[in-house]
């Protein structure tokens, strides 16, 4: 699959013993944002999911990584979501809804 061209900026986080990603500013509904797991796939998850979980290293997220890349995501791993960028992007939803 082609690489994207836009970056899109996401988390690796254990989440009950998985790993998932998470995609801060991929805004879904009013308390979601977007999520990725090997199983179940794209999916949301709570806004603040990083209170529930902890942060993967690189070698947990390394296969999951992988996938989303073969998914065609040109990734930029952060450890921690801005707030300021988060709610930028959860206004700017809420005036395209």
């Amino acid at each position: 699959m082609q690489k994207d061209k836009q970056i899109t900026e996401v988390q690796f986080r254990i989440f009950k013993g998985e790993v998932l990603a998470v995609f801060p500013y991929t805004i879904e509904s009013s308390l979601n944002v977007m999520s990725y797991a090997h199983i179940g796939q794209h999916s949301s998850c709570v806004w603040f999911i990083n209170e529930n979980s902890h942060t993967a290293t690189p070698e947990q997220y390394e296969d999951l990584k992988t996938e989303l890349e073969n998914l065609g995501y040109n990734l930029k791993v952060i450890k921690r979501r801005n707030h300021s960028k988060y709610l930028a992007a959860y206004n700017a939803s809420r005036k395209v809804s």
